[in-house]
């Protein structure tokens, strides 16, 4: 437990870090006193705000997820506030972060397959399936990109990942902040949660989006011409 709670404090840390590089005021693991009167019975992870908004941040594995049910009730009462939501962040451990025998990472053309599936599911009705792969697909093009750009990292988790493309200049301000936001609902819908504040153009955007990052890429050199 001890190792699960150093990566929960540590992926707190960088999203706090984010939130204040978007502006806003960061308090981490408020007391009472700094919280309103409907949330002094729970201890949330951070409260970030700017103007109006307000945001109540939860990091968690999923085993300390499903050790705390109090994360639905706070979700809920904060879906009956006005200028408040909640917004979870899940650290990936152990039996998470492990896959099935035989994976193999996709290519180029899977990809932008997968875009076209994605795009086909939106259009049929099924935005939040689409958002789940077009997010998978999303993730394996920012790894293939990450990789032609030869950009040395320590890790393949997606935050890290698209920090370091935008750290890096390959992607744009717009793009970053487009897949931070895709990010986080991605994680709400994939454990179960319902959006409160869900905008079906969010998909569109991450399928052209990932479209447009992946083909803007150059091919990489023949093996003739390496050098």
């Amino acid at each position: 437990m001890e190792q699960i709670k150093i990566l929960e404090q540590n992926r707190a840390q960088m999203v706090a870090d984010e939130y204040r590089n978007r502006g806003y005021e960061v308090i981490h693991a408020p007391d009472k006193d700094q919280l309103p009167d409907f949330l002094k019975e729970f201890r949330p992870d951070l409260i970030v705000r700017k103007g109006d908004e307000s945001i109540v941040v939860e990091v968690k594995s999923r085993r300390t997820l499903s050790q705390n049910p109090q994360i639905r009730e706070m979700a809920r009462i904060l879906g009956e506030k006005k200028d408040w939501k909640l917004e979870l962040f899940l650290v990936g451990i152990g039996e998470d972060a492990q896959f099935a025998e035989g994976v193999q990472p996709l290519n180029e053309q899977d990809v932008l397959q997968g875009t076209e599936q994605a795009r086909k599911l939106l259009n049929a009705g099924f935005p939040e399936a689409s958002l789940l792969y077009a997010w998978s697909v999303a993730e394996a093009a920012i790894r293939l990109i990450v990789q032609k750009e030869a950009i040395t990292v320590k890790s393949d988790a997606p935050l890290y990942l698209i920090k370091a493309l935008a750290t890096e200049g390959v992607i744009s301000k717009d793009e970053y902040e487009l897949l931070m936001s895709v990010v986080r609902t991605r994680n709400a819908v994939a454990h179960g949660y319902r959006m409160t504040e869900y905008n079906p153009d969010m998909v569109e955007d991450l399928i052209h989006t990932t479209e447009k990052l992946l083909k803007s890429q150059p091919d990489a050199l023949p093996a003739s011409a390496a050098f």
